[in-house]
């Protein structure tokens, strides 16, 4: 009888400490009980504040999905634009909370400071069951744009990246240039190299294929909003890591960081004058300076 009772306690016990966290399900895969209870929270503020516009099955086609313009991103290829990873690897989870926290101007996808960041990690790690290959698939390794040696001169900082947007980055082979053709031809004289051919519609956006099913027109810093937002490091930030899928390089190893973090100053000085009489105008002198 007694080991009737204890086997019984036993019984008990595990039935009421065990049937909800370590289930067949949980055994079988290996997930603990914590990391089920992540995953269940996850699905529960997925449900309430994404899957209008990423859909059921993170595929993006959320009912609200139609509307939009980006479209929201398809989390079952396991990749987003804006990490802090070379171009083309798989996201960390620091890049997907850095998203959630800055949101992205200009889209419909809004910061999310409102949450703690126990329930944005929880999103994120239900976010991740989208993509089946996640286990085969790491994460990249993060890539910097080194140290910032424009923090006490600004105009230094502007300069360096006007002489990278036009010369090494050749920024202009997509963006706008805002500088006049001769002003550019001036610059490689300057630096004792011959001026390439620059493109016909040298003060415009070109528009360049992406692998996110639509192509993508490059951000003209004089009219358009910055997504990840146009403050000298987060533009530093997208530089150096580029932007996953499109035509936006990694150019961390590929510049120096004082030309990285140049670059940002200048792109940042340009975006200061969006929408505003200056900026207007010096659209309309460039232009103008085509014809």
């Amino acid at each position: 009888m007694k080991r009737i009772l204890i086997l019984g306690a036993s019984a008990s016990m595990f039935l009421a400490c065990g049937a909800d966290d370590w289930g067949p399900d949980e055994l079988g895969r290996g997930v603990s009980s914590r990391e089920a209870k992540q995953l269940t929270t996850g699905k529960q503020l997925y449900d309430n504040y994404c899957v209008g516009c990423h859909g059921v099955e993170g595929d993006g086609n959320g009912p609200a999905a139609r509307f939009l313009d980006p479209k929201p991103r398809d989390f079952r290829v396991g990749r987003i634009k804006f990490g802090s990873v070379e171009g083309g690897a798989a996201p960390r989870d620091e890049d997907y909370m850095h998203v959630l926290n800055i949101g992205l101007t200009g889209t419909a996808m809004p910061k999310f400071n409102l949450l703690a960041d126990r329930e944005k990690k929880a999103i994120i790690a239900y976010i991740k069951t989208f993509y089946p290959d996640w286990t085969e698939d790491p994460a990249g390794a993060p890539v910097s744009a080194g140290q910032n040696p424009f923090t006490e001169d600004r105009a230094e900082g502007i300069e360096a990246g006007r002489a990278a947007y036009y010369g090494l980055a050749k920024c202009w082979s997509c963006h706008p240039a805002y500088e006049s053709r001769a002003n550019i031809a001036k610059l490689y004289e300057e630096e004792g190299e011959e001026a390439p051919e620059l493109r016909a519609n040298l003060f415009e956006s070109e528009v360049r294929d992406s692998n996110w099913g639509a192509a993508i027109k490059a951000p003209d810093f004089l009219e358009d909003r910055i997504k990840t937002g146009f403050e000298v490091e987060s533009i530093a930030r997208v530089v150096a890591a580029g932007v996953g899928g499109t035509a936006m390089p990694t150019w961390a190893g590929s510049l120096e960081p004082e030309q990285i973090w140049g670059l940002a100053y200048y792109v940042n000085d340009i975006a200061l004058r969006r929408g505003t009489p200056e900026g207007r105008e010096m659209k309309k002198r460039l232009l103008a300076s085509d014809k």
